[in-house]
């Protein structure tokens, strides 16, 4: 770059180093513009996604997700869980298990797979007809909803008000059950 403006070379000189400290300026305040407003739309972003089965949008904002996400997958994990027939019941909680935390999942397999084999034996069969589900802060759902249970057809085992606690994480986007036990009066168990 050269500037020949002025007829001693000092002066050029002192002119090319001005430019110089502009355009370095310049650029410096560009680049923490761009800095700052990358940070913002990351900050703000917005990531709608549309698993398989569900029924609506599901949208996680500044990293946590919507109640109507944790809502519809309630619903899902309650139906696997608790709506079966002897047919259904291992191909239903083998589903289920995919739910499941990998810390949770050996426990949970155990007494699923028991379960199964449980109601393959006694042909047993249940609904589960959800009423309410609660989300409580600490990461837990409470569900309530009448239980109906059948064993080889029609002949009626249970029928009456369950409520079940659901306690799940959210790491990365993704749903993580930690486990489903029915509460109890005085707790859950």
């Amino acid at each position: 770059m050269r500037m020949d403006i002025f007829l001693q070379k000092a002066s050029n000189l002192y002119t090319e180093n001005r430019l110089l400290k502009f355009v370095i300026a310049s650029l410096s305040l560009a680049v923490v513009f761009n800095s700052f407003m990358v940070y913002r739309a990351v900050r703000y972003q917005r990531v709608v996604l549309i698993p398989p089965k569900m029924t609506g949008t599901v949208e996680f904002v500044q990293g946590k997700p919507t109640d109507r996400y944790v809502r519809d997958l309630c619903r899902r994990i309650v139906n696997l869980a608790a709506t079966y027939s002897p047919a259904t019941a291992r191909a239903q909680f083998d589903e289920l298990l995919s739910y499941y935390a990998p810390e949770s999942y050996p426990v949970a397999s155990k007494e699923w797979y028991s379960l199964a084999s449980r109601i393959e034996a006694s042909q047993v069969s249940s609904v589960f007809y959800l009423e309410k589900i609660t989300i409580e802060k600490n990461n837990t759902l409470e569900v309530f909803g009448t239980l109906r249970q059948f064993a080889a057809g029609d002949t009626p085992l249970d029928n009456g008000s369950k409520t079940y606690l659901i306690k799940y994480r959210i790491r990365d986007g993704r749903f993580y059950l930690i486990s489903i036990k029915e509460k109890v009066e005085g707790g859950a168990s």
